[in-house]
């Protein structure tokens, strides 16, 4: 496997939003990504039991069959996912931005684990904000559980905007996206404890330790049409998976 492309030292690594969290060894240790003694079955079982397998698959399905393509995995985690795209064919690179420098190292074990083609993939220690990817380079933006931990999406979105060639997609996957039964019911719940919040970032506050953000499907559209994108939903179990084409020059 090729040494990892170190895009941040220490002291930019330290400024990034939630990057203690994802850092933490010991924390990291305790989670069913850490599967650096072999038991891949406990990590695949997880991805069943908790429907990330499935929503792999069903994104999948809309990665165009056509030409060799180049993907940006950001947020890349362990690297399961990108040892799955691995194994597409007509893929030919794939590079993968990550903050986390343990989940980085984890990427021998989930290409082993699945299978996949290692001499695709280019792992880069880096923030989504700051690719140093060439203009108009990649064919598709990949993000699995990734684009609502972004503090500035919009920043995030101008960055893909940037590195996506003219036809490419961006696809999310594993989105909490919030229907609007759910906003009014907590509205009303907070009229009944006394004091009606009619704020969405009030009803539904950020994570402090995750950096989770919440978003209807309508936030989702508004901040994709600013940058001339049209937007595919497709359910996913209790997530959301969202394609984006670009529609306006």
């Amino acid at each position: 496997m090729r040494d990892t492309i170190k895009w941040l030292d220490k002291s930019a690594l330290s400024q990034i939003d939630t990057q203690k969290y994802w850092n933490d060894l010991e924390i990291e240790k305790t989670k069913e990504w850490w599967i650096t003694d072999g038991n891949y079955e406990k990590l695949f079982d997880y991805l069943q039991r908790s429907g990330l397998m499935a929503e792999y698959s069903k994104s999948e399905q809309y990665i165009p069959k056509s030409k060799p393509l180049k993907v940006a995995d950001l947020a890349a985690g362990t690297g399961w996912t990108c040892a799955l795209l691995s194994k597409l064919g007509n893929i030919s690179e794939i590079h993968a931005v990550e903050i986390s420098k343990h989940r980085l190292d984890l990427f021998e074990h989930s290409f082993r684990m699945f299978d996949g083609q290692i001499d695709k993939v280019y792992r880069y220690l880096g923030s989504f904000y700051d690719l140093k990817f060439r203009d108009a380079s990649m064919d598709i933006v990949y993000l699995s559980q990734a684009f609502h931990h972004a503090q500035h999406p919009l920043q995030l979105l101008q960055e893909c905007d940037r590195i996506l060639k003219k036809k490419g997609l961006i696809i999310l996957v594993g989105e909490h996206c919030i229907p609007l039964k759910k906003v009014f019911l907590k509205m009303i719940g907070s009229l009944k404890k006394g004091h009606l919040k009619f704020q969405f970032s009030s009803l539904f506050p950020l994570d402090p330790v995750l950096g989770d953000h919440y978003y209807t499907d309508l936030h989702y559209r508004v901040m994709f049409f600013k940058y001339g994108y049209k937007l595919k939903r497709v359910r996913a179990l209790k997530k959301s998976i969202y394609i984006a084409s670009k529609v306006l020059a």
